[in-house]
C-alpha cells in the first residue's frame, strides 16, 4: 500500500514496517539532522530559527543537510531531489527552518537562464503569455517543502521572503521550477497572484 508520506510498503512485513515508520516520522516532523547544531542561525528572531546553507558552509555539513531533500522527495511523490550538497554553476542555496535538530521546512534556490512568463487562469491552471522564453540569468525557487505537522504556519512564505531579502530580489522576479504539486500551485498563486515566471524546458511546459 502507498501511504500519504509517499512510501509504498507491505503491511505486516517487519523490515517494511520499520522503514515506513522512519519515513513517516520524517514526513510529519522533518528529519533529525544534528549537524544543524554546528551552524549559527541567519535569522533568529522568528518563531523557528532560519539557516542559510551555501558555499560558505563546510562541505560535510552541506552533505548532511542534503538529506532533507531526500525526505522532500518521498513526501512530494518523487519529484526530483534537486540537491545533494554540491556547489555547481547554478549556485544552489538552501533556506531551512529548524525545530531543535529537526529540519521542518526547506526552500531550495538556484540560478537558471530560461523562464516563461505565465498567467493564472480562474480555474487554477495557467496560460503562456510569451512564446519565447526569457534567457536572462536570475534566481529561481527550485523546491519548497514543509513537514506535514508544520504546515499552514507560513514557514514556506517566510523562507521565500528570507531568500528575497538575501539575493536581493523581488518575489515577483523569481522563477518557479515546474511542474508544481497541488500545494505548490497554491503557494505560488498566493505569492504571485496574476503573473509569474515558470522555469522548465519546453517539453515540460507542454
Amino acid at each position: 500500500m502507498e501511504c500519504e508520506c509517499g512510501y509504498t510498503y507491505e503491511p505486516g512485513y517487519p523490515v517494511d514496517e520499520v522503514f515506513h515508520s522512519k519515513i513517516h516520522s520524517e514526513y510529519l516532523y522533518g528529519p533529525e539532522i544534528p549537524a544543524i547544531r554546528m551552524l549559527t542561525p541567519s535569522v533568529a528572531e522568528t518563531s523557528l530559527p532560519i539557516y542559510i546553507i551555501d558555499e560558505t558552509c563546510p562541505e560535510e555539513i552541506r552533505r548532511d543537510i542534503a538529506y532533507v531533500a531526500r525526505v522532500a522527495w518521498h513526501s512530494m511523490q518523487h519529484f526530483p531531489v534537486g540537491y545533494d550538497g554540491s556547489i555547481t554553476d547554478e549556485e544552489p542555496r538552501v533556506y531551512l527552518a529548524a525545530d531543535g535538530d529537526n529540519i521542518v521546512a526547506m526552500v531550495l534556490t538556484s540560478f537558471d537562464n530560461r523562464f516563461w512568463r505565465l498567467a493564472w487562469k480562474s480555474d487554477g491552471s495557467f496560460s503562456l503569455l510569451d512564446n519565447i522564453a526569457s534567457t536572462r540569468r536570475k534566481p529561481k525557487i527550485a523546491r519548497v517543502w514543509t513537514a506535514a505537522h508544520y504546515r499552514r504556519r507560513g514557514l514556506a512564505s517566510l523562507l521565500i521572503q528570507t531568500a528575497s531579502r538575501h539575493f536581493p530580489a523581488e518575489i515577483s522576479d523569481f522563477g518557479w521550477e515546474l511542474p508544481f504539486t497541488s500545494n505548490g500551485s497554491c503557494l505560488v498563486k498566493r505569492l504571485c497572484s496574476d503573473i509569474f515566471w515558470g522555469c522548465c524546458d519546453p517539453s515540460t511546459l507542454r
